[in-house]
């Protein structure tokens, strides 16, 4: 029979209401007579040394410490003076798991529209917080994990539970954490048994970079990614070997990220460095940040955000030129960041107004290069050269009048054979003569080469730059915003439509959506390969396909069976009801993609007649500047022609 009745340390009875929650080690009840409480119930009576360890974190409690831990507050006893059952504790049944909140999936369900990616920065610098007030206190989280945190879906407080498991410190006695997830282990404690380690905060800090990056990285592992080597990583040896999948340089970690993610160099400069330390091999010897300066870093990361300007909901260091954002939501087409939550038709933009303003941009016209020809005829070859050419080709006549001459004479004399001899030696002689007025004239002409060179690039760059092709593709994609802009109703209506044609399939997947692949027991996928498959967006059973498992690393055909006979079960159990027409919540994401869309498409339209008019000024600045080189390249070849042909 269920106890219903505990006893507090003053002998008072504490009466038991509803279970909240059961797991392998204790139940969570309500507590009816005292609602700011809850109560946690073992199923078997702790030992000795786990009930002195209670009794030490309850002489332990400050406010401090109940503000963002659901710390033992009093001990539940079974009977007045009998043995210790469980204890009581701070009541955050209205936060929700922290893994809800980094998975762009379950954000959308489970947290109000407002949450941005600055609501998740905020998150992460007050895990960062409460981390720093443990260890403030001499005390060591230990079993650091996703299910060790809730935060408030309202102001993205954060509070740690599962408290009973911490390392506690009381004066000069260590009460351990025997129990961590691999996943978020350093690597030195990595196959350790805990049972023994005295663990420090370096330990934690180790655990909360994992989970600010889960945070940040909408999920992702910081470890997870493909091996760049031989043979399969799991994240278990990624982390003993520092194979930071996100590391600047990967020659280093062979390591490469899943797909879609945000980029180290996409935060800021100080939040990339607090990863970089945090998983390298200099963190092992407490060169991990610590949690303060965790709290410091994001604090100022915070405050560094600017909006996207095309989906207000984006935000992102202002550092960065682009959105990241807009772009891993337009290849994956997951919505990450929800802001807008309705469709408005009449939502007071004026299409007319802004298409008129844009239609009214001047057009820079087609390039009309500068008439040369006038400059070609003005150019004369210079004195020197004509000085060359003239030396050549007095040098040409006294060789040939020479040779002629010097075989004339020998044939006169009777020389016979010799004859040949004189003319090799004529040749000779000529060669030697000739050999500085050939010299010049290839000076001349390799200036001439150079200056066709200079004058056909400066061409190139007149037909790009001064074109106005640019012009008109920005004019031709604005034209195409405002037919989309135009057709919204009837893409709203066409997609509406094919919800209704789709009824089971999408019943189906509501169905499996609420199947989470963390909380699931399938055969030979531990907590690992879960994280693998969520840093590769695999979160529930509807996600999972054999195109999207067979792009995970680690997961041959056995372990896509795995997860194929999971899902195929679940299936086995969904009844498909025809009657209940399109669910309430696919309408609704729909129109918020509809709404989405609408504020893209206006938010780049009303920036179209500035980006046009910036456009054509660019042109019209490249063609003056460009029609003064190409004069003065045109006035340089035609000189170098000019004397190329007098030398």
């Amino acid at each position: 029979m269920p106890i219903s009745t505990l006893f507090d340390h003053n002998g008072l009875q504490v009466r038991l209401g509803d279970e909240l929650g059961r797991g392998g080690e204790a139940s969570v009840y309500a507590l009816p007579d005292q609602p700011r409480f809850v109560a946690k119930v073992y199923h078997k009576r702790p030992d000795r040394d786990k009930a002195e360890k209670l009794l030490q974190m309850v002489a332990l409690q400050n406010e401090r410490i109940l503000s963002l831990a659901a710390w033992p507050v009093v001990v539940l006893k079974t009977r007045v003076n009998g043995e210790i059952a469980g204890f009581a504790m701070p009541n955050i049944s209205s936060y929700k798991d922290v893994h809800l909140l980094y998975s762009p999936k379950s954000r959308v369900k489970d947290f109000p529209p407002k949450v941005n990616w600055a609501f998740l920065v905020h998150a992460a610098a007050n895990i960062a917080r409460a981390f720093s007030v443990i260890h403030d206190h001499g005390h060591v989280i230990g079993d650091v994990n996703e299910r060790n945190l809730r935060v408030s879906p309202d102001s993205a407080v954060v509070n740690l539970i599962d408290c009973d498991s911490f390392q506690i410190r009381s004066q000069a006695r260590y009460f351990l954490c025997e129990v961590g997830v691999p996943t978020y282990t350093s690597s030195e404690l990595q196959e350790k048994t805990f049972k023994t380690v005295v663990r420090t905060p370096n330990h934690d800090n180790f655990g909360l970079a994992v989970l600010i990056f889960h945070l940040l990285f909408m999920g992702r592992h910081p470890f997870a990614g493909r091996f760049l080597g031989k043979g399969e990583m799991p994240i278990e040896r990624a982390i003993c070997e520092h194979r930071f999948a996100y590391a600047p340089d990967n020659r280093l970690t062979q390591m490469q990220p899943p797909p879609n993610s945000l980029s180290l160099s996409q935060v800021s400069p100080v939040v990339a460095d607090h990863f970089v330390r945090a998983f390298s091999p200099s963190g092992v010897n407490n060169g991990r940040p610590t949690a303060a300066s965790w709290v410091n870093a994001l604090a100022t990361l915070e405050v560094e955000l600017k909006k996207c300007g095309t989906n207000p909901a984006h935000q992102f260091f202002k550092a960065l030129s682009e959105c990241p954002w807009c772009s891993i939501e337009g290849h994956t087409g997951v919505i990450l960041f929800v802001g807008v939550v309705s469709y408005d038709a009449a939502s007071g933009f004026r299409l007319d107004l802004v298409w008129t303003r844009i239609q009214g941009i001047q057009r820079p016209g087609a390039a009309v290069a500068p008439d040369l020809s006038q400059i070609r005829d003005q150019i004369l070859a210079a004195p020197e050269a004509k000085r060359a050419g003239w030396n050549r080709r007095i040098r040409l006549t006294l060789i040939v009048v020479g040779m002629i001459c010097a075989i004339a004479g020998a044939l006169a004399l009777g020389l016979g054979a010799g004859v040949v001899w004189v003319g090799f030696i004529a040749i000779g002689v000529a060669r030697a003569a000739w050999g500085g007025a050939g010299k010049d004239r290839e000076r001349y002409e390799a200036n001439r080469r150079r200056a066709e060179s200079t004058h056909r690039s400066i061409q190139e760059r007149w037909n790009n730059e001064a074109s106005d092709i640019k012009f008109q593709q920005k004019l031709a994609y604005l034209n195409d915003l405002r037919t989309q802009h135009i057709e919204l109703p009837k893409l709203r209506q066409s997609k509406l439509q094919d919800l209704q044609r789709n009824l089971r399939q999408s019943q189906l997947r509501i169905y499996l959506e609420k199947f989470s692949i963390s909380s699931a027991a399938i055969p030979n996928v531990g907590d690992t390969r879960k994280a693998m498959l969520a840093s590769y967006n695999i979160d529930t059973a509807a996600d999972v396909t054999i195109t999207a498992v067979d792009a995970v690393p680690g997961f041959g055909q056995f372990l896509t069976g795995q997860l194929l006979a999971w899902r195929q079960t679940l299936e086995s159990r969904f009844v498909f009801n025809a009657n209940r027409g399109v669910d309430p919540e696919d309408v609704r994401a729909l129109d918020k993609e509809i709404a989405g869309k609408r504020v893209s498409l206006e938010s780049s339209l009303l920036k179209g007649a500035p980006d046009l008019m910036r456009v054509g000024n660019e042109i019209m600045v490249a063609r003056q500047a460009l029609a003064k080189e190409l004069e003065n390249a045109a006035r340089e070849l035609y000189q170098a022609e000019a004397d190329a042909r007098a030398a």
